[in-house]
């Protein structure tokens, strides 16, 4: 064999090689960015899913805390029209007719049980209905049994403050260090501990 034979046989041999590696070299390739391809799409898929699942964590965390929000908002509505209520109830009482308004003061007074002291009114009211309304305490502790008589033995029991006080209705009765709260505001708070829940399921259905 010649030369050149030699030559021609170990360059095709040379370039069969080459074109076998080559195409497997491309073969493995193609493999790999196939499967470079699929775990990107898979990794892709796994990333959208997460995204998904925290918006829908979000949402139904804004859901709730929106619910919450509007819980508390309709809550306090109540809130403000059962005391919006019970203010009209010290508007009604202070406007009572006169007499029917000192009658109910007068009693409030005397279930206090204080056995005389000075009585603080506010600006109307000390102007207005303090007079008659002290008359009737006098008389109405005048047969008080000596060891409660804690107040003057000559004189007045009640006395009235010249001083007015902001007061929405009604007195304050000071005797020594004992005060007594006769003001309609705190007589209708009181009533509203208890009453609250049935006003609420008056107004709302409840």
């Amino acid at each position: 064999m010649s030369i050149e034979k030699i030559t021609s046989s170990i360059l095709a041999e040379a370039e069969t090689a080459q074109k076998a590696a080559l195409d497997e070299a491309k073969a493995k390739c193609d493999r790999i960015l196939e499967e470079a391809a699929e775990k990107a799409q898979a990794q892709a898929e796994a990333m959208i899913k997460k995204g998904q699942d925290e918006k829908e964590k979000i949402v139904l965390r804004r859901r709730s805390v929106a619910a919450i929000d509007s819980k508390k908002v309709i809550l306090e509505k109540k809130q403000e029209v059962i005391a919006d209520c019970f203010e009209q109830v010290i508007e009604r009482i202070v406007s009572l007719p006169r007499e029917e308004y000192v009658d109910f003061l007068v009693g409030m007074g005397l279930a206090a049980d204080m056995p005389g002291g000075v009585v603080s009114f506010n600006e109307k009211e000390k102007a207005e209905i303090a007079p008659e309304i002290l008359r009737r305490l006098n008389e109405g502790t005048a047969s008080l049994k000596p060891e409660k008589n804690a107040g003057p033995q000559n004189g007045d029991k009640f006395t009235l403050n010249p001083d007015p006080e902001p007061l929405d209705g009604g007195y304050w009765i000071r005797c020594g260090q004992t005060y007594a709260d006769v003001t309609v505001g705190t007589l209708v708070n009181e009533k509203k501990k208890e009453l609250a829940a049935e006003v609420s399921r008056m107004l709302f259905e409840e």
